[in-house]
């Protein structure tokens, strides 16, 4: 009987030294590939998310944007929000 010696065990054979190290890496580039296109397809849907309530192109939001941009003062800005409904 042979322990370990045949072509197809760990011991010998393609598939014994350098290819299981071939099949191991490729499984760990396929796992890094996946990680990335994963963080890849969440962050753009984050930052739309995100971008919506910023840079919001609703009235109070221009009026919020120029005030922060100094284009008007703080009592323009009161009567416009409060004209606006707000």
């Amino acid at each position: 009987m042979m322990y370990g010696g045949g072509p197809w065990m760990m011991g010998g054979g393609w598939f014994g030294g350098i290819g299981m190290m071939i099949i191991g890496f490729l499984g760990f580039v396929l796992v890094i590939v996946g990680v990335v296109y994963i963080i890849r397809w969440v962050l753009p849907q984050v930052n739309n998310q995100h971008s919506r309530y910023i840079d919001s192109d609703d009235s109070l939001g221009i009026l919020k944007k120029r005030y922060a941009n100094g284009e008007i003062d703080k009592k323009t800005f009161e009567n416009m929000k409060k004209d606006l409904g707000y």
